[in-house]
């Protein structure tokens, strides 16, 4: 029996007078039962007050559980940083004027991690297959399987305060544009030394880099600084992209070649060093418009030398079409001995450096978003300035994985 049934008995025993009257119960038992009934009640009330209390408080204690536990944990410092990377296989044939076929096979390995140090700062490190050639990675397979070069390719920190501004210093990504993804001026694979920065504003858009390229503690020390600045907008049915450029090795006249020495197609002197300095202009134009189920891309580059007086000249034409998971394209460049530096331009062109012409014919599928293969062939003329001219013809035939 629950307790406000015993206090409703015993009310029922006191206030029932006439069954009280016929079990002959006295008014001293009545008073007693009257007394006993009001203690009861009181008490039950009690009860109740002290179990709806309780209750209150496990409720707001679950109520305030369950909040709590519906708030976001804290961003861990895993969901701002990210590795990604890619390997590529590659086999190679030459043929090449007045000389044996060649065929070689390498690799090249890269793996890059980036993190945010801030909302607005942005640090990367990035290792990869190779030497110190600054525009290529890749690793012969030849001394007998003997290992293999690892190098740092990346090592920069970025700060971009808002979507169409950003400053990068270290050894970074190339700020500059390169038309059509054409190597006339730089190798896709050159990581510039030093800062360069981008913006970019409706339709007006600005690049720059200043690298160190040579430090010396006996002499000058050359330093590229330069620029492009064009404007990207709607044309038609497509999207045109038109800019300058201009780019000037400081104190690279009558210094030793760069990198390893080599004059890489460029002009020296009876003391071999660079005859002339290397201050360039640049004009370039892209145009990209849809075309059946892909979309063509069309490109031309121009660059001329200032500082030298002749064969200081170098173009690119070409064009590319892409739809789902076929690319084709196109290429014809020709580039005089001192049009630009070079120890910085396409290292597969005429088997690298200045002084050449020709074309370059690509094609790849995308066998899904990881995995591609790809094939280029280079059909070009070297040392058409200086040198004994040689055909050269090159066989590109790469499977590349990304992850």
């Amino acid at each position: 029996m629950g307790r406000r049934s015993i206090a409703l008995f015993l009310s029922a025993l006191v206030t029932l007078s006439p069954a009280a009257a016929q079990a002959e119960i006295s008014e001293e038992a009545a008073a007693i039962i009257a007394a006993l009934k009001d203690q009861v009640e009181a008490l039950v009330s009690r009860v109740e007050t002290l179990e709806s209390g309780q209750a209150k408080i496990k409720t707001e204690t679950l109520g305030a559980a369950s909040t709590t536990n519906t708030k976001p944990t804290p961003a861990s410092w895993t969901d701002d940083f990210k590795v990604k990377g890619d390997f590529r296989y590659r086999h190679e044939a030459f043929d090449i004027e007045n000389r044996r076929d060649r065929h070689r096979q390498r690799m090249r390995a890269r793996v890059q991690a980036t993190g945010k140090v801030s909302d607005t700062v942005e640090a990367g490190f990035g290792l990869a297959s190779g030497g110190s050639d600054p525009i290529s990675t890749n690793q012969t397979f030849d001394g007998a399987s003997s290992s293999k070069g690892v190098v740092i390719d990346l090592a920069y920190a970025k700060w971009k305060p808002s979507d169409n501004f950003s400053v990068v210093a270290g050894k970074f990504k190339n700020t500059i544009h390169r038309a059509g993804g054409n190597g006339l001026i730089w190798d896709g694979d050159l990581n510039p030394e030093g800062l360069g920065f981008q913006y970019q504003e409706g339709k007006v858009f600005v690049n720059g880099i200043a690298s160190w390229v040579d430090e010396s503690s006996s002499g000058s020390d050359t330093i590229l600084v330069g620029g492009q600045i064009g404007v990207d907008k709607e044309a038609g049915d497509g999207q045109l992209k038109l800019g300058v450029g201009y780019f000037n090795y400081l104190d690279s006249e009558g210094e030793v070649p760069f990198f390893d020495g080599s004059a890489a197609g460029n002009l020296l002197d009876p003391l071999g060093r660079y005859e002339n300095g290397f201050e360039l202009v640049e004009g370039f134009a892209e145009y990209a418009v849809g075309l059946g189920e892909g979309k063509l891309t069309l490109f031309a580059d121009y660059v001329q030398n200032l500082n030298a007086g002749d064969y200081d000249t170098g173009y690119a034409l070409g064009g590319k079409y892409k739809q789902a998971k076929w690319q084709f394209g196109y290429t014809y460049q020709e580039l005089e001995a001192d049009a630009v530096l070079g120890t910085f331009t396409d290292s597969d062109f005429i088997g690298g450096g200045t002084d050449g012409e020709g074309h370059i014919l690509r094609t790849s599928y995308a066998v899904n978003k990881q995995i591609s293969l790809n094939g280029t062939l280079f059909l070009n003329d070297r040392n058409i300035d200086f040198g004994n001219e040689e055909e050269f013809k090159r066989l590109m035939l790469d499977i590349s994985f990304k992850y």
